[in-house]
């Protein structure tokens, strides 16, 4: 086994761990500036995201809900002019029975009259 008689000589000199240190402080205060950057232009963007998205919704709702009201008003005139219509139908086919009522007793009387 072979004897150490010198000490191992030092790895850095003092000068070196400062500068060492100094470079490791820098990048790190560097990193965490990136960082904080970063969760504010996250947070900016999730908030502005987030707005956008309520207005959006109460765009639709809005939306929506017009286009039932104007759906809800063409079924009702749709309604009208269906009862109307069966109205005017059902006019037609008592106006039409009575006609034919009429014309079947008149010729029951020209009957009666030429006999």
């Amino acid at each position: 086994m072979a004897a150490l008689s010198a000490k191992p000589g030092q790895r850095f000199s003092v000068r070196d761990w400062h500068s060492s240190s100094r470079l490791v402080s820098a990048d790190a205060e560097r990193q965490r500036s990136a960082s904080h950057r970063v969760r504010q232009e996250a947070r900016a963007l999730r908030n502005e995201t987030d707005n956008q998205t309520k207005w959006d919704e109460r765009d639709n709702q809005t939306r929506l809900a017009e286009r039932i009201s104007s759906v809800n008003r063409w079924k009702e005139t749709l309604d009208k002019c269906l009862a109307d219509i069966d109205a005017e139908i059902d006019a037609l086919a008592k106006v039409c029975w009575e006609g034919r009522w009429l014309e079947s007793s008149l010729h029951a009387q020209r009957g009666m009259l030429n006999n």
